[in-house]
């Protein structure tokens, strides 16, 4: 079993493309399944992820905090909170993590790119699809907040709902011209199964996490969840990117 376990959480470019596949989608179930998990059993949702940054710190050869990429948020976030609450603070930290989770996510995906030999794949237009699922799911918890995470209240500014229905239709748009430019690579032969299976990962847990106007406590763990066990996989772990 921790044979299997090791080979599901093995870096990308170390395994062959069926194993790749495995790993990457078995990272996603477990994020998704961990959120799960959080809407009907908070506790044990929080003792998964504790377990699951205490595998990451053991598996990696560096551990790093930095502290300085911490200050600009904290700084926003006390201000925000000294003139409309402590809820607008939690909002500002929830909008911090979700953009730096988006870069990390799009660091990563260009990296398997280049290392799969697909240098195109790594450019700033050829990603910009990435950002659609994120802000699609920002808008969306902004029109329905406030909401209550961890017990903690969580409030973004209000926005109508044409702004949801909008970023979801170019999400819609920009996903499907991502898939239609995969499919054309598969077809040619010249598909890069480990970024395309990592963005389609991608896509789905923003999706899934904030898209669908569930739990966003739910969501939050997941999206926790799929980044530490991403960080299982890698040599060095750093708890602020």
């Amino acid at each position: 079993m921790s044979q299997r376990l090791a080979v599901l959480l093995a870096p990308v470019e170390t395994v062959a493309s069926p194993k790749a596949h495995r790993k990457i989608f078995a990272t996603l179930a477990i994020a998704l399944s961990l959120g799960c998990v959080a809407m009907l059993a908070p506790t044990f949702a929080v003792l998964g992820l504790a377990v699951l940054a205490a595998l990451a710190l053991f598996k990696s050869d560096l551990a790093r905090l930095n502290v300085a990429s911490l200050l600009g948020p904290l700084l926003a976030a006390a201000i925000v909170g000294a003139f409309v609450g402590l809820a607008g603070a939690i909002g500002v930290i929830f909008a911090w993590r979700l953009v730096a989770d988006t870069r990390w996510s799009i660091g990563e995906a260009a990296r398997l790119a280049h290392v799969a030999g697909h240098p195109a794949q790594t450019t700033w237009h050829a990603l910009a699809h990435a950002w659609t699922t994120p802000l699609f799911g920002l808008s969306l918890v902004a029109y329905t907040a406030p909401h209550m995470v961890a017990g903690l209240p969580l409030d973004l500014p209000h926005v109508p709902l044409w702004v949801p229905a909008a970023a979801g239709s170019i999400a819609a748009l920009a996903i499907f011209d991502w898939a239609l430019r995969r499919c054309a690579e598969w077809r040619l032969g010249d598909l890069a199964p480990a970024p395309a299976a990592h963005m389609a990962a991608h896509h789905a847990i923003f999706l899934v996490a904030f898209g669908l106007g569930l739990d966003v406590s739910a969501g939050i763990v997941a999206l926790a969840a799929w980044r530490l066990t991403h960080a299982m996989r890698q040599p060095s772990f750093t708890a602020v990117p």
